[in-house]
């Protein structure tokens, strides 16, 4: 999910909000009401927050934007065309996928930023008097953008950008989204009997230990539209440290993190006095989530306020007595489906189920075919089949309440008979659906695809079986050509085969064994293959025949296609985002280059390096190396050495006779652990150290 896009349509809400809302809550909403509907600013200015008033006499053509939050509203209001460079921190949305990158947002690289001749450039207040310093004389405007702690200042940079960049309307419809999903959370929360659940954010602090934001942070703020009680305790509008004893004291019923403070709240849950905390005793009260969700309030932060809110109320929202809307179809979409004579019309369809958004791809056929599934085997009379997206907010209630009650309540909104469709089940988003067509003489193939791999991905033979969290790839392949049974079921691995080539060139990684292991897929991928099209049966449909040639080449490029939508994996990513998909982030290198020698601010400076040209090859080249190595391709690696010592003397300036052993991380394969010691040996020779 890297951007959920703007809704079909939405009904209209009632101008009042209902009286029982809590009073946060409802604060919260309220305020973001009228930013919505009021009037823009003046045409092409952003009063920064600084007080500057920055403008333009038409709209920036070329921004590089050094603040993730920033980045991120952008992509929301479509005006990605206009970013020519964003930072390492700077992922998970599709339109920033494969844009050059100018360092960490900490240091970026003045001369890089330069390089794109900006006409805007995005930067912290923090940063200004830098900014200014290096962009002198470039005729660069520099934009002082903060991120806010509260949701009323996340929607009214949501309104400005649009006008600053020409997007009034877009930024319109990403306000009205966002606010439809506090708006739903506030409803449902209403409802709901007895008193709101303590809800705490855990952080990983750079020193050692865990934080949390207090009153008048993102955290708290995020909590209350959610629902929840927040943590009372620390320094106002400060990320403060956290004692097992303030943390058990408190007692939270809910607490969730970023991905990467996974291993700390993980080590902290089992010791005293911290597991004592009521969420600690159940697996189902402790949530992790993507950081760029957690750590900002953006233009997603009502998309995650729901979402946070779903997973901590799963019980109570999942009882029907606590709904707050009519369930219902909103709107829907035609799909193209061309050149697959048994196809009546494919659509993307917009319900309300359980008070949230769900998504469904029904592709209706002229007369009753057979089906195979890997959901649900052989089909006979199927009329249409489908890919049905629950939100996030809903998975742990849908499968608390068991899949068949949610497809029967799917059915009935959608009006289809169960004897006639078969239906596959995702998580993926149906706006980053992908369709992809190939034609040989007559012959159609067109694979339909969503996909999403970040946190369920596996490696075949490798890893374990109870490994589960959300992520699915689900492919449908129709045909021009009728297909016997074989034929269709030969297709599901012709299907399957290009997948895993497509997973294996993105290097999506297995979530169970990343450092070691490309993934060759999700633990809950479906197929579906109609048995259908014109002419006589065809039995043999492998890679050795043109519809084979046909499906294996749309399937690998709408699982390409898929999985950058949702997931933002693009070939060119940034070698920092495929080493932190690796597991390797900053507070991992920061915790590997602890000793011997090194000193705190390596791991940063190393993470700034991820933009020279040596130290990205180097790294690419480890990447590559490493894997073989583990699949046993390659019994020395070390002439890799002489290739580090080499990256190390190029990017230090200096001669580098040594590579010092720098990095104490067990885990790490040799190849590299051997690259990352490459790196910090020549920060270190490069700062005299």
């Amino acid at each position: 999910m890297p951007s959920p896009a703007r809704p079909l349509s939405r009904p209209a809400w009632s101008a009042a909000l209902p009286s029982a809302l809590p009073l946060a809550l409802a604060a919260a909403v309220i305020a973001l009401a009228p930013l919505v509907q009021a009037p823009p600013l003046a045409a092409a200015g952003y009063t920064d927050d600084l007080g500057r008033t920055v403008s333009f006499s038409g709209t920036p053509k070329r921004t590089v934007s050094l603040v993730p939050g920033a980045t991120e509203i952008l992509c929301s209001i479509g005006a990605g065309a206009a970013v020519a460079a964003v930072t390492l921190d700077d992922n998970y949305f599709e339109c920033i996928a494969a844009k050059p990158r100018v360092g960490a947002r900490e240091a970026p690289d003045w001369n890089l930023v330069k390089s794109f001749r900006p006409d805007l450039v995005i930067a912290g207040p923090d940063m200004l008097a830098t900014a200014e310093a290096a962009l002198a004389g470039t005729g660069a405007r520099i934009l002082a953008y903060g991120d806010p702690d509260d949701l009323a200042g996340s929607e009214a940079r949501v309104a400005a950008l649009g006008e600053l960049f020409g997007k009034r309307s877009q930024a319109a419809a990403a306000l009205a989204d966002g606010r439809d999903y506090l708006e739903t959370v506030s409803r449902k929360a209403a409802k709901l009997p007895g008193d709101r659940k303590r809800i705490m954010r855990l952080r990983a602090l750079p020193g050692g230990g865990l934080g949390s934001g207090g009153p008048g942070t993102p955290d708290s703020a995020i909590i209350e539209a959610a629902g929840g009680i927040p943590w009372p305790g620390g320094t106002p509008g400060e990320i403060s440290p956290v004692s097992g004893e303030e943390f058990a004291r408190f007692d939270p019923q809910f607490v969730y993190a970023c991905f990467d403070d996974r291993e700390a709240v993980e080590a902290a849950r089992k010791s005293s006095p911290w597991r004592r905390a009521s969420a600690f005793k159940g697996d189902q009260n402790v949530m992790y989530y993507a950081c760029a969700l957690t750590d900002r309030l953006s233009s997603h932060a009502g998309y995650f306020a729901a979402w946070l809110s779903g997973d901590a109320y799963a019980d109570e929202y999942g009882d029907p007595a606590n709904l707050a809307l009519n369930p219902g179809i909103i709107g829907e979409t035609p799909i193209s489906v061309p050149g697959i004579p048994y196809v009546k019309g494919a659509r993307m369809i917009e319900y309300r189920l359980f008070d949230f958004i769900h998504r469904t791809v029904l592709v209706e056929f002229d007369s009753p075919q057979t089906v195979v599934t890997t959901d649900a085997g052989p089909a006979h009379g199927v009329t249409a089949i489908g890919n049905n997206y629950a939100p996030p907010m809903m998975w742990n209630i849908h499968h608390r309440g068991g899949w068949q009650e949610s497809e029967k309540e799917v059915f009935g909104i959608l009006g289809l008979d169960p004897a006639r469709t078969t239906m596959i089940y995702t998580g993926a988003d149906m706006r980053n659906l992908s369709v992809k067509t190939a034609r040989y003489r007559d012959l159609t193939v067109t694979a339909l695809v969503t996909g999403g791999a970040e946190t369920n991905a596996l490696r075949a033979s490798r890893d374990p079986g109870d490994w589960y969290l959300p992520g699915t790839i689900n492919v449908m392949v129709l045909s021009s050509r009728r297909l016997s049974p074989a034929g269709a079921a030969k297709l599901v691995i012709v299907a399957t085969e290009a997948k895993t080539a497509a997973l294996w060139d993105l290097d999506v990684r297995s979530s169970a064994s990343p450092l070691a292991n490309p993934a060759t897929g999700t633990g809950t991928d479906d197929v579906i293959v109609p048995a259908a099209g014109d002419g006589s049966p065809v039995d043999w449909t492998g890679g050795h025949t043109k519809i084979g040639e046909l499906a294996a080449r749309v399937v690998y490029d709408a699982v390409t296609e898929a999985l950058l939508k949702q997931n933002a994996t693009a070939p060119g990513r940034s070698v920092w985002e495929r080493l932190a998909e690796r597991g390797i982030g900053l507070s991992r290198l920061s915790s590997a280059y602890s000793g011997r020698g090194a000193y705190p601010g390596l791991a940063l400076e190393v993470k700034a390096l991820m933009t020279d040209p040596a130290a990205r090859s180097l790294m690419e080249a480890a990447f590559s190396l490493s894997d073989a190595q583990v699949m046993g391709h390659v019994e020395d690696a070390s002439p890799f050495e002489a290739m580090a010592l080499q990256a190390a003397t190029r990017i230090a300036g200096r001669p580098v006779t040594a590579v010092r052993s720098l990095v104490e991380d067990k885990d790490l394969p040799p190849v590299l652990k051997a690259a990352l010691d490459a790196l910090g040996t020549a920060v270190l020779a490069r700062d005299g150290r």
